[in-house]
Order: structure tokens, then sequence, then C-alpha cells
């Protein structure tokens, strides 16, 4: 796993099925904390994602999958550097890392990291159609967090 940073608390989770890991460089005035970073991520997502997110609740429903939960307050490890937040599922597990790199001259990469292991057939099947919109999505919010922080 080249993309994962060293002694990641993510690491601890694998092996897994499914692996990526997605960062930016982003100019910042202060240091950002993987709190910080989750929260400029994951709440008020863009209209789009919360439309995406609202359709995949009402297909999954029906399917007996958790639709309630809000993962990002399922905090299992953290550290200076990161936090990891996920939930297991009967179909899968996921747990995604928020890791901070060093606040140096102004700038710091954020990087996200997402593992998934499957349960059984239907993870398999559920993860394969969520699979495209999950990358586009985690490059967005790191895009909108990059523009966002080169603005102020």
């Amino acid at each position: 796993m080249k993309n994962i940073p060293t002694n990641s608390l993510i690491e601890k989770y694998l092996p897994a099925d499914y692996v990526d890991s997605y960062s930016r460089e982003i100019a910042c005035n202060q240091k950002i904390t993987p709190e910080k970073f989750r929260n400029l991520a994951f709440n008020q997502l863009p209209k789009w994602i919360d439309w995406l997110m609202n359709l995949r609740n009402a297909i999954a429903k029906p399917l007996g999958l958790d639709t309630k939960s809000r993962f990002t307050n399922m905090v299992s490890d953290k550290n200076e550097h990161e936090e990891i937040f996920g939930m297991p599922d009967s179909h899968l597990d996921f747990h995604v890392s928020m890791w901070c790199g060093e606040y140096k001259d102004c700038k710091q990469e954020l990087r996200i990291t997402t593992i998934v292991k499957y349960n059984n057939w239907l993870g398999r099947m559920y993860f394969f159609f969520i699979r495209p919109f999950h990358k586009i999505i985690i490059y967005s919010l790191l895009k909108r967090i990059k523009n966002k922080n080169e603005r102020q």
C-alpha cells in the first residue's frame, strides 16, 4: 500500500478487499487537525452528494442495510495525525482514515484512505455500484477543501 502513510492507524484494518487513498496538498493559515479535516470534508456536503446519499438510502433500506447511522460519528481510532471512522454492517465493513501531514510553510497534505471488507455477496454487489461514485465524491471533497482554503 504505497499511498498509505508509514505507521498509519488504518494499517491495522488490513487486509481488505478494496483500498484507495487520495491526497491533496492544501495551502492553509494554520494546522488542520484530523477532526477538523473530517468536519471540513463531511459536514455541509454539497447538494449533489446529499442527493446521492438519499438515493443510496432509498435503495439500501429495503435490503435491510443501515441507513440511519452517521458513519462519521463512529470514530474508532485517533492520534495527532489521523482519525479513523467507519462502520461494520451485515454486507460489508468499511473504515476511513482522515490523515493530516506535517504543517510546514503554510501547507499541509490531507489524505483520505478507504478500506472495505466484503462480508457476503451483497457487500460485493453493493460496492460494485457504489465504487464509481465513491471515487468521485472523495476527489470532490478534497478539491473543495483545497479551493475553500485558497480563498481564505
